[in-house]
């Protein structure tokens, strides 16, 4: 039986050779970051991600859903804190999910072939 619960997923953006993207600021590593909700209800009208506001100028985003049942964020990091995403409903209880940016990123790792730098990339995250 398939699982439809809502699910946040934590995941690298990487480029063509599957390294990830990497911005250079001050003497800071910024990692692209894409947090996504697949499975959200299909009366969810809008998820608000609340992101660490140390890493973030736009801590608190509400977004439209992308497509049904799905929402997604583009974002940076340079490390580790705890991601809080309210699913807005039209008629029932908000749904919340929370995960934290390593710990997601290590779980997204698992099904990812071998790659140093996204090992490095998850290391400097964890460690910030």
């Amino acid at each position: 039986m398939a699982d439809d619960s809502p699910k946040l997923t934590v995941r690298l953006e990487t480029d063509a050779q599957g390294n990830p993207t990497v911005i250079h600021q001050d003497e800071q590593r910024r990692y692209k970051i894409v947090f996504e909700v697949e499975n959200a209800p299909l009366d969810a009208y809008a998820a608000t991600f609340e992101l660490d506001p140390s890493f973030s100028w736009d801590p608190v985003r509400m977004l439209p859903p992308e497509s049904v049942g799905k929402f997604r964020l583009e974002t940076t990091t340079y490390g580790d804190y705890p991601l809080v995403v309210r699913l807005h409903r039209a008629k029932a209880e908000d749904v919340v999910l929370k995960e934290g940016v390593a710990r997601g990123l290590r779980r997204a790792r698992e099904s990812m072939p071998g790659n140093a730098e996204i090992d490095t990339a998850l290391a400097d995250i964890a460690d910030h």
